[in-house]
């Protein structure tokens, strides 16, 4: 029995050991993870009109039937296995049918805790197979068993030639999440040529829960600055993705409690320089709040998804896709871009 005990005990230490050091590794690590696939594509150069697609995909795991604790909704997790492969056939379908040249992608991951161990980074690519990729985590954790890890972030695809993606670092909301895990802000900046103009295309992923917007302000001046610096170079600037901000008024049907649009700010547009300009589609909304799962009509819904662009970019299109949020909690864009005359 004493031998039995002085195993237990050994294994207890070592397991104690093992959890602290992973908790260390998490805690201590700033650095974004980059992970890189298809750079060795022979790509063919963009030519005009450049075709930008923005979808945050809510890792598989927040289509019709889910709702989010951080949102006020009562799960952590997707409801099942079955349900993130149902939203990821779903992803994968919308993004085939897509056609476009640059993917900026939000709320991507790996397998893991979030995702029930299911691969969804891994069936995203499968849907685009001739496109490179640069995936980067903003949630990130490290030594953990996989079903316990986290591995979440942001993605660019293209199709198009292009330099290597680069990643930007943004202001850090304060805090950890569960007191030791940082979720580090960033940017995903790819500069190509269109039809001989040298452009760059920013993924952008801005702060949700801040309390008054502060963190979401300070990142979006940042980014602001990074735009208006490539602009001044001559470049033409496409920033797209998930501001976490209304872009615009909207009136869609909802019956949800003020309460659940706690995290609503608008997006400051006397913050942009002159001749820049925020671009959505909107007759469609982009996201739904996640107190309950979806009910038309019951949920807001708004649009916080859109593009902001240089004043050399001539916008041809803006069609949001209309997928009445069954497989995703936002709702992907299609932009068709132009050179402005």
């Amino acid at each position: 029995m004493m031998r039995i005990l002085a195993v237990f005990a050994g294994l207890l230490v070592v397991l104690g050991l093992w959890l602290g050091l992973a908790v260390w590794r998490t805690s201590s690590s700033l650095k974004v993870p980059v992970a890189r696939a298809g750079q060795d594509l022979e790509l063919p150069a963009a030519t005009a009109p450049l075709r930008v697609m923005i979808w945050n995909i809510g890792y598989s795991g927040l289509g019709e039937e889910s709702d989010f604790q951080a949102d006020g909704g009562e799960m952590l997790l997707p409801p099942s296995v079955e349900v993130i492969h149902k939203n990821l056939a779903g992803i994968q379908e919308t993004l085939r049918g897509a056609d476009a040249d640059v993917v900026l992608m939000q709320e991507v991951a790996g397998p893991g805790f979030l995702t029930r161990g299911v691969n969804v980074l891994g069936g995203v690519g499968e849907a685009m197979p001739d496109y490179a990729m640069t995936f980067s985590s903003d949630i990130r954790t490290f030594l953990f068993p996989q079903r316990m890890s986290l591995k979440h972030g942001m993605a660019t695809f293209r199709r198009v030639a292009a330099g290597e993606t680069k990643i930007v670092r943004l202001t850090d909301e304060p805090g950890k999440i569960s007191g030791f895990i940082h979720r580090r802000y960033h940017v995903q900046v790819t500069e190509l040529p269109v039809a001989g103009q040298d452009w760059v295309v920013i993924d952008v992923h801005l702060s949700a829960f801040d309390e008054g917007a502060s963190t979401r302000l300070t990142q979006l001046r940042e980014v602001l600055d990074l735009a208006e610096g490539y602009y001044a170079e001559g470049k033409a600037v496409v920033m797209g993705g998930d501001w976490n901000m209304r872009l615009a008024p909207t009136d869609f049907p909802y019956t949800s409690d003020e309460s659940a649009l706690f995290w609503v700010h608008d997006f400051p547009k006397d913050q942009l320089a002159d001749g820049w300009q925020v671009v959505i589609d909107p007759a469609v909304p982009t996201t739904r709040t996640n107190e309950q799962p979806y009910t038309d009509g019951v949920n807001y819904r708004t649009i916080i998804d859109g593009l902001v662009v240089s004043p050399n970019v001539e916008v041809v299109a803006a069609e949001g896709i209309n997928l009445d949020f069954r497989i995703t909690d936002h709702q992907p864009v299609v932009f068709t871009l132009q050179q402005a005359p």
